[in-house]
Parts: structure tokens; sequence; C-alpha cells
């Protein structure tokens, strides 16, 4: 367990013009999980250069804080793969309604990579709000192949029945891999009318 004279210490280092001392005191306070630096890291983020902005997103992605989640969205639009993903995975970990109704937004990003990302987040994270159902509904219908598979596997993780008049619909996606999902979606809801669609459909294979 890291003690209180190294936090204190690492606080404040955050703002040292070293790099090499400033990302050790981020990965300290991120594996300390040390809530009270979330403001800090928030704040000196914007100014960072890629890879203290890397390390920060993953420190807050550790601390999972809900006071990192705009900080955390902005980041998922960032050209860097690798910063998407830690968002990404920060703001499953994190989840609530900050978390859920940004990624809900992200649905609409002009960023396919967004798209993509937030609709498997919302699947991964599990709430089934009105706002998240109407949003990946939406995105079975999305011009990316890659954004309609992760949304029509999310709807499957949340299994929800108000939704198998769209997931028998993606059952005839152009895309395999989404016709795929839809019918694993569709194998997950308990409804009589899930279950005539998925013996249909794999009858007709």
């Amino acid at each position: 367990m890291t003690n209180q004279n190294a936090i204190e210490k690492a606080l404040e280092t955050l703002r040292s013009d070293n790099l090499e001392v400033r990302a050790d005191a981020i990965e300290l306070l991120g594996e300390a999980e040390h809530a009270p630096a979330v403001p800090i890291l928030v704040e000196i983020i914007q100014d960072s250069d890629p890879g203290t902005y890397y390390l920060i997103v993953q420190a807050l992605g550790r601390i999972a804080d809900e006071r990192a989640v705009d900080t955390l969205l902005q980041a998922m639009r960032r050209d860097d793969i690798w910063v998407r993903a830690a968002a990404t995975g920060a703001l499953i970990r994190i989840g609530g309604e900050a978390s859920v109704s940004g990624l809900a937004n992200g649905l609409n990003d002009e960023n396919k990579a967004v798209r993509r990302a937030s609709a498997k987040a919302l699947g991964k994270i599990g709430v089934a709000s009105d706002e998240v159902k109407r949003g990946l509904s939406g995105s079975l219908l999305d011009a990316d192949k890659g954004v309609r598979r992760f949304a029509a596997e999310a709807l499957g993780r949340l299994g929800e029945d108000t939704l198998v008049p769209e997931l028998a619909q993606a059952l005839a996606d152009e895309d395999p891999r989404t016709r795929i999902a839809a019918f694993k979606a569709l194998a997950n809801i308990d409804t009589q009318e899930a279950r005539d669609l998925v013996r249909k459909w794999a009858k007709d294979q």
C-alpha cells in the first residue's frame, strides 16, 4: 500500500517540469486510487504532452471518480487509439449516470470510432435507461457496420425485450457479424417472439 508521505510528495510534483518525475507521480496516484488528485489531474491534462495525457487517462481510470467523466469523454475523441481505449475503459469502470448519458450522446458522434466505443461501453455498463435503449436502437441503422454490430451486442447484454422488432430487422443486416450479434442478442431475450425469431433464423441459415 502506498504510504501517505509518498502520496503527498506525488501531489507536490504533479506540476513538475520534469516529465519523468511527473509521470512517476501520476502513476503512483493512480495506483493508490487517490481521489483527491482528480481535480489536479483534470486540470493539468489540458496542456499535457501526448505521453502525459495517456498516463493521466490511465490514472483517472484506476481512481474511477465521477469528477473525471467529462475529461474522459473528451479523451474518447482523441486521435490516439490507445488514449481512446483507456478512456473508454475508465468510463466503463466509473459507470453512473454521467458516464451513461455521455456515452449515449457519443452514439451520435461524427467519428465512427467514438460511436463504436460508446456502443460497446454502454453494453458493458449494462444500464438499460430509455436514453440508452433509444440510442442503441438507432445505432442498429448506423452507416458503419462496426457501430451496428456493437449496438446489437450491447442490446444483447441488456436483454431488453422491448427492442425485439429492431433486433429482428438487424437479422437481415448486410454485415454477417451484425447478423450474428443480433441473433445472439435475441437468444438472450426470454419472450416467445424472440424465441420464434431465433428458431426461424437458425433454420434458414
